[in-house]
């Protein structure tokens, strides 16, 4: 059984058929996509309104949008799956619950394909500057570190050791708040970073590290006019040889000499946002 397709401009779902047996085909999907794997599918999960509605902004192409008979999905989330033509159904909240077993069950959820892997090209034809997060875990970090580069208007990140398959991994997404689909995102190697920085180079960009211990001046790199790739190691191990070698510059934050260092996301974040009037203003153009 499947509810009713959602229609731009109104403001709920009701009316339409509950979607509440176990054995039919959209329910066993998304029991597949909710079991914790590793292995490589091609669609996945987009959980909570916000986040929904921040993937299909940013052009997620999502196949289905699902709302439990005990939630009230926002108005907004709603009017964008009708100007994206995408189907909405109500799931009975007991099923929802035997889907999603030990995880925490979502209210709203969407089913999406799996995006495109990101070529080196896209990160090279932005304006922006890049951010290269080299051996960076924490998910929550790097969901983090997605939102603020969104938001301070940066072209793309690369993911080096991150332990992630594809950054259609649910607790990044969960973790960006749906902003990870919002611009590049790729994960690469050190061969293939060195290969992308040799061609950002050539192009005119420069690269510059964070860095506890250096020297650098944090004033000229927040004012340089050209492109920057920002490399930020992980907190606790820092910058590997790897990413030491490719690095033109390094800089530090000035701070309280009592604290030894910075939360990843937050020195992403400062970074960024001292390079915002160019990213955003290249937006703007």
């Amino acid at each position: 059984m499947t509810g009713k397709t959602a229609e731009g401009g109104h403001g709920d779902v009701s009316g339409g058929e509950v979607l509440a047996d176990r054995a039919a085909p959209a329910a066993q999907r998304i029991a597949d996509l909710a079991k914790a794997t590793s292995h490589p599918s091609k669609s996945l999960l987009v959980e909570d309104s916000e986040t929904l509605l921040n993937a299909l902004r940013a052009g997620l192409r999502l196949s289905g949008v699902y709302v439990l008979d005990s939630a009230r999905p926002s108005p907004e989330l709603l009017e964008e799956c009708g100007r994206r033509r995408v189907p909405v159904t109500v799931m009975a909240a007991g099923l929802a619950t035997e889907l999603f077993r030990s995880d925490k069950r979502p209210e709203v959820f969407g089913v999406a394909r799996v995006p495109a892997a990101v070529e080196p090209a896209q990160l090279l034809e932005g304006e922006g500057d890049l951010l290269i997060l080299d051996g960076v875990r924490i998910v929550g970090n790097i969901g983090a570190i997605a939102r603020s580069a969104y938001a301070f208007g940066a072209a793309g990140i690369i993911l080096v050791d991150s332990g992630l398959a594809s950054i259609a991994d649910r607790r990044l997404i969960r973790a960006s708040r749906g902003y990870v689909f919002s611009l590049p995102v790729a994960l690469m190697d050190w061969d293939q970073v060195r290969s992308l920085a040799a061609d950002f180079t050539r192009a005119g960009g420069h690269l510059a590290a964070l860095d506890a211990g250096a020297t650098g001046s944090l004033e000229r790199l927040a004012s340089w006019q050209g492109r920057l790739a920002l490399i930020l190691g992980a907190e606790t191990t820092g910058l590997t040889p790897a990413a030491r070698s490719l690095a033109q510059a390094t800089v530090s934050i000035p701070m309280n000499p009592a604290v030894e260092s910075l939360n990843v996301s937050v020195a992403a974040g400062v970074l960024l946002h001292r390079r915002a009037w160019r990213n955003l203003a290249g937006l703007a153009q």
